[in-house]
């Protein structure tokens, strides 16, 4: 038996210890059984997977002042935080559907929001998939795809459950006042671009998931199978709508808008903000007026706070059920998002505000309370559940487990990043951020360099200062070699 563990999986083990009993035992098949269940169950980790919509690191655990969030900053005590993880594609759709397949955004390959795993990366297998078929039962709750047909029969056990509200969900009567189109932009069709109303946590989409997620974690901690739960919330995603307790946590005179309102000195004309935004009507604000980029950002962080509460109550739920000795968490976000940095709101930029993201990992046999700037990406979270389940990926997947890291945090990851937003392609290092955009011109590339040791806000744009001609030539090279797809080595 022992020289068999060298060779068995984990759970083909189990399964010829069950046999070896079964021969002693022939009467008690039932017996055996449970004890195949129970042996699979304590060898393998369960994993809760949560992924927030459009956050970026305003937290207190990543040393936000303004930030209220004292159930994830708790959450960060109990395991190790990513400092320097970023997303591969800075949209929702195309970011969710890289992560959970482990295959890299290209041109033409999870591009936005519309994406679809199944029909940009046919064959590809989800994360929720692989484990199922590896004897996971698999749940999904809120969005965790963009779209919730995506990949839906094969990654779960059950259907996906959502919230059965979208994003846009308002609940002060006087809302309905703006959902008439602006006759000057008739796309202005979603309402205001914040809400405040005076309701209780579950009266909200979110809240309703976040009591599906209690009452799923109740179920799958009764069953014998080792499970896989992912719960998606959509706020901070516009528009920011949240109950107005934590709005009153943030008062609006303790917010001052972003001291850049410019565009980065000397940015190519490709590097646009995005226009998401614009679909919501502004009340009586003027867009990027001083109130409106105060709102906004106290409306961003109110949305911030209700979802902190929200994930401490699905964390206090693992803990009260017993689970936290056999469960991983991973608490994490799709992309950054732009909060008035350089008059950008929203996603959709190659900027190290719309692709950096929180990361928080919790569990039996990792680190507590501790940090580490090492880089790492979206596309890493597959093979690190991987390994941590002790499921063999699919072959193609791009990303490298970050495990070691989570037993001893001041390892070394990788050199390189690579993330990319239709016509942008970006490569990222410890201290640099290179991007360079395809033009009309086949033969003209636009491009930024941002040395964000020396200007971490990215207001000046170096990659034509003869200073950094040696860095922008070396992370010209590499970026060629992560768009060609067949030579992105990260190391």
């Amino acid at each position: 038996m022992q020289r068999l563990k060298k060779y068995l999986s984990p759970l083909a083990l189990v399964g010829f210890a069950g046999l070896i009993s079964a021969c002693h035992a022939p009467n008690s098949a039932s017996s055996a059984q449970d004890a195949i269940d129970n042996d699979m169950a304590a060898q393998q980790q369960n994993i809760v997977m949560i992924i927030i919509d459009d956050l970026r690191p305003v937290l207190g655990a990543y040393g936000d002042k303004n930030a209220h969030t004292p159930n994830i900053d708790a959450f960060a005590q109990q395991g190790v935080s990513f400092t320097r993880a970023y997303a591969n594609v800075p949209v929702c759709g195309a970011s969710r559907a890289s992560l959970l397949t482990g295959l890299r955004p290209t041109p033409t390959r999870f591009i936005n929001y519309k994406a679809v795993a199944e029909k940009d990366a046919p064959g590809a297998k989800s994360l929720p998939q692989v484990l199922r078929e590896s004897g996971y039962y698999t749940m999904g709750i809120g969005k965790i795809f963009h779209n919730g047909k995506d990949l839906a029969e094969e990654s779960w056990s059950e259907k996906l459950q959502s919230s059965g509200l979208s994003h846009a969900t308002r609940l002060n009567p006087d809302s309905e006042n703006y959902l008439k189109p602006n006759k000057k932009n008739p796309k202005q069709v979603k309402g205001p671009w914040y809400e405040i109303a005076d309701v209780g946590d579950t009266d909200y989409p979110d809240g309703k998931v976040k009591q599906k997620a209690l009452i799923a974690l109740e179920k799958l901690a009764n069953q014998k199978q080792p499970f896989f739960l992912s719960v998606g919330f959509i706020r901070p995603h516009l528009p920011f709508n949240a109950p107005k307790k934590y709005y009153d946590l943030h008062p609006e005179s303790k917010f001052t808008p972003f001291f850049h309102r410019d565009n980065p000195k000397n940015a190519p004309a490709s590097l646009k903000g995005s226009g998401e935004i614009h679909s919501y009507h502004f009340k009586e604000y003027e867009f990027n007026s001083d109130q409106f980029h105060k709102a906004s950002v106290r409306g961003y962080y109110a949305s911030v706070s209700y979802i902190d509460a929200l994930v401490g109550d699905v964390i206090q739920q693992i803990d009260q059920l017993g689970l936290r000795d056999n469960t991983t968490i991973i608490l994490t976000s799709d992309h950054g998002f732009n909060l008035g940095e350089h008059n950008f709101w929203g996603k959709h930029t190659v900027l190290d505000t719309a692709l950096r993201v929180p990361l928080i990992v919790a569990g039996p046999n990792i680190k507590k309370n501790v940090s580490t700037d090492a880089l790492v990406e979206l596309l890493d979270i597959f093979p690190t559940v991987s390994e941590i389940t002790q499921v063999s990926p699919p072959d193609d997947i791009a990303g490298e487990s970050f495990q070691p890291l989570l037993k001893d945090p001041s390892l070394p990851h990788k050199k390189y990043l690579y993330s990319r937003f239709k016509a942008g392609d970006s490569i990222i290092s410890d201290d640099f951020i290179f991007s360079s955009y395809s033009t009309q011109d086949e033969n003209t590339r636009e491009e930024m360099l941002y040395d964000l040791k020396a200007d971490p806000h990215e207001t000046v744009n170096v990659v034509s200062e003869q200073q950094y001609q040696a860095k922008a030539k070396q992370l010209r090279e590499k970026l060629t070699d992560c768009m060609s797809q067949q030579h992105c080595q990260t190391h």
